[in-house]
């Protein structure tokens, strides 16, 4: 599991492609920490950039 520096701004993560599942990728911890741990997120496609919205938040083991 990478570890990302504490002051990271950028974060680039590999793509797989899964054969039924279609592309496969894993947010970052300190994204996920950063939008309270979502259960989903949404891509919404405008014009040429793409914004990403958090769905609820999970509580997890390391928000104890």
């Amino acid at each position: 599991m990478p570890k990302w520096k504490k002051d990271a701004t950028e974060f680039t993560v590999s793509v797989n492609y899964h054969p039924t599942r279609g592309i496969l990728v894993f947010l970052p911890r300190p994204l996920a920490k950063l939008l309270g741990n979502p259960s989903s997120v949404t891509f919404t496609v405008k014009g040429k950039r793409i914004e990403l919205k958090a769905g609820e938040s999970e509580k997890t083991n390391e928000d104890n």
